[in-house]
Parts: structure tokens; C-alpha cells; sequence
């Protein structure tokens, strides 16, 4: 059936859409009430001209909108189109419109017209951007808070590490300072003899060498409680595992002797740097030392091995703390590293440890593998990549429990 022109005028201004008829020239044939409102067009200067003179398109230019027109996607498809656009509204401002493109054929296969339909999306568009806004404000806010919490964590689990120690190594500073001064007082009777043999001044300077070799001991121990309870920014620094390695367990030393813990070093030598932060892979190191001791406190052999090695021509390193505790069932393994998750009798944790050491390796774009026997230990294996993965400006993680 075919409407007169005016009545087909008629149903075209009735509808609320953005209406043209074109040419396969380009050129617009009809429009309705509702476009020319909105681009504040007269009739006369709208009819006869092409589409491409009419709309003022923020990403094209007149010479090649041909190449780019929906209408040559509508020809090459043989279907109909939809697109979304930016133009430049009358007032200068820019418009966003979704655009559907019906061709209409002839008996012969030609396409005669072609029917455009739109609708200014521009609030929808502008909603949908202010929510994106509202929502990436949210994120970058709560990413901040996690970030604080998780510092806060940090220094939490890290703080009640330095408890333990500082306990432990009470006996491990006073046993050298009171054998420090006993030297002191012999040294001293010494120096209240008349004459002093060449026996006597090979004594006293023995008493030196040892008043030197204990007073160093201290040193090292204190110096290494400072650095490891000191809250500082995290810092990424290139740092040998093997030296890291030494000073845990020299920190440690007392709880390993009090808890009589055999220890085995088997750590390869010459390994590449890391590159991390070197308190927070320390204090991976203690958690996961701490946790070893404490499995094997109701084993008659106490044994604890701790390896280090390379992979992959030296750009994989890492490091596995060994027990001969009383494992972890099967079943469990999956839940140690959820925070408050604990096995220990009231008063002995929070289950805080195994977190911590969780995400720091996470943050590190490392793994952390764990291999438990009950009854027989526990196998944790933490690697670590050489080189710091700087893709997005940060690391990413490969973490997997076995």
C-alpha cells in the first residue's frame, strides 16, 4: 500500500525519533518535525542537500564521509546498520546518537532509499560517564582503604613476630653480657698485677678478642630486631635471599636453640638478586620459620631445613622452609591462608600469619606452594621472580597452593 506524500509527512512527524529518507546519492528526500527541531533546521534548508553537508561530525570531515558512512556498511552487508555517533549539535555542542540504517530495494536487487532512524543519546551517554566516574571514585577509594588495612595488617602480624622475638633472645643478650663482664672484671685484676708477664698480656688480649666477638653478637642481634620492627614505606631494592636467609636465622637463633631445632642450611650459591622489598620477604621468611618451630614442639626429632635455589638461567629464585612437624590435613591446606583461620588452642594465634605471608607474596607477582604429610611436615616453597614485572606500572601474581 502506498501512502500520499502528506500523510506519509504525517506519520513521520508523529514519531519522537529522528527520521530521513535519502537517496542512494546521498542526498536527504524527506525528514521529519522532530529532526529539524532538534537541529534547529528549516525544511528548505535541509531537503536536496547531501547527509554529509548536514551533519557537522566530530570524527569526520566532509572528504572522506563517504569512506566512513554507515550507508556503505548497509551496501556492503546487504543488512541493516547500527552505530552509535558523535556530532556537533547546533548550539556547537557535542551529541551522541544511535543510528539504524534500513536500505530499501527495488524488485531488481537496487537500493532505492535508504530509511535513517535515531535518537539523541546524549543524557544516557553523560549518565552512563558520570556513573563510570562515580564507580572508578569508589574503587580508587576502596582500593586505598584495602591498601591502608593491608599496611596496617602488615605491621600488626609483624609487631606481634617481634613479641616472640624479643622474648626469645632475652637469654641470647644477656648469656655474652654477662660473659662480657666477667671478661671485664679479670681484665681488670689483670691491670691491678705490679707486673704483667707476656702469659698475663696474651691472656688479656684474648679477653678482648672474645669481650669483641660477643659484643658484636649483640650488635648484629639488635640491629636485626631494629630492622625488622621498624614500619617503613615499602621500598623496592635489589637484595641477595641467601644473606636475607642468614639474618632470620640468626634473629632466631635462641628460639631454635631453646625449642632444640636442628637446623640445615642447604643454600645454592652466586644467586642473582631479587628484586623486592626486602622487609616484607624478611618477614615471610620469620612467619613461615616461626610456624615450623612451633608444628615441631611435640616432636622428639626436630629438624629444619632451609634450602634456597634457581630456575630458569637465574631470573626464578626462591627459597623452601622445611619441618618435621605434624603436617597439615588435606583437607585444611586450602583454608591456611585465610585471614582469622587458625589450628592453634586459643591464645596461641589469630590465624593472621599465614595471610600476611600470602599477600605479600601475592604482591610480589610470586608463588607460594605448600606440601604437607600429617605426621611426617610441611613443605613451603616461595618463588620469586627475578625481575619485576612492570607491566601496567605494577607486578602480577602467579600465586597457586599444591
Amino acid at each position: 500500500m502506498k501512502f500520499p506524500q502528506n500523510e506519509m509527512e504525517v506519520i513521520l512527524n508523529s514519531i519522537k525519533d529522528f527520521i530521513l529518507i535519502i537517496s542512494p546519492e546521498r542526498e536527504i528526500q524527506m525528514v521529519n518535525d522532530a529532526f529539524l527541531k532538534h537541529m534547529n533546521y528549516a525544511r528548505k534548508d535541509v531537503i536536496g542537500r547531501k547527509c554529509y553537508d548536514v551533519f557537522r561530525e566530530v570524527s569526520r570531515e566532509n572528504n572522506n564521509c563517504q569512506q566512513q558512512c554507515p550507508l556503505e556498511d548497509v551496501i556492503r552487508n546487504k543488512r541493516h546498520c547500527q552505530v552509535e555517533l558523535t556530532r556537533l549539535g547546533p548550539d556547537g555542542e557535542i551529541n551522541y546518537a544511535e543510528l539504524t540504517i534500513f536500505p530499501i530495494w527495488e524488485q531488481k536487487g537496487k537500493i532505492v532509499k535508504f530509511i535513517e532512524v535515531s535518537r539523541d543519546i546524549t543524557e544516557r551517554k553523560i549518565d552512563e560517564k558520570r556513573n563510570q566516574d562515580r564507580l572508578l571514585k569508589m574503587v580508587e577509594q576502596r582500593t586505598q582503604q584495602l591498601k591502608e588495612s593491608h599496611e596496617k595488617l602488615l605491621h600488626q602480624d609483624k609487631m606481634a613476630s617481634l613479641g616472640k622475638l624479643a622474648s626469645s633472645v632475652v637469654h641470647e643478650i644477656n648469656n655474652p653480657v654477662a660473659g662480657v663482664l666477667n671478661l671485664v672484671m679479670l681484665s681488670k685484676r689483670i691491670l691491678k698485677e705490679d707486673q704483667i708477664d707476656q702469659a698475663g698480656l696474651d691472656l688479656f688480649l684474648q679477653y678482648l678478642d672474645l669481650m669483641e666477638t660477643e659484643t658484636r653478637r649483640i650488635s648484629r642481634i639488635v640491629s636485626n630486631l631494629l630492622v625488622f620492627s621498624r614500619q617503613s614505606k615499602i621500598e623496592i631494592v635489589k637484595f641477595d635471599i641467601n644473606e636475607l636467609i642468614d639474618q632470620t636465622l640468626v634473629l632466631n637463633s635462641n628460639l631454635l636453640k631453646i625449642n632444640q631445632v636442628r637446623v640445615i642450611e642447604d643454600l645454592e650459591y652466586n644467586l642473582p638478586l631479587v628484586s623486592g622489598s626486602e622487609d616484607q620477604i624478611k618477614q615471610v621468611c620469620m612467619n613461615l620459620i616461626s610456624n615450623a618451630v612451633e608444628s615441631m614442639s611435640k616432636n622428639k626429632k626436630k629438624q629444619l631445613t632451609v634450602k634456597s635455589f634457581s630456575k630458569d638461567k637465574g631470573e626464578i629464585i626462591g627459597f623452601e622452609i622445611i619441618d618435621t612437624g605434624m603436617g597439615i590435613a588435606q583437607d585444611v591446606i586450602p583454608k591456611i591462608f585465610e585471614p582469622f583461620f587458625t589450628t592453634k588452642k586459643k591464645g596461641k594465634g589469630v590465624g593472621l600469619g599465614l595471610s600476611v605471608v600470602y599477600g605479600i607474596i601475592k604482591e610480589h607477582g610470586g608463588q607460594l606452594d605448600v606440601d604437607s604429610t600429617p605426621g611426617k611436615g610441611s613443605r613451603f616453597t616461595v618463588i620469586l621472580y627475578r625481575k619485576l614485572d612492570r607491566a601496567n606500572g605494577k607486578q602480577t601474581l602467579s600465586g597457586r597452593i599444591s
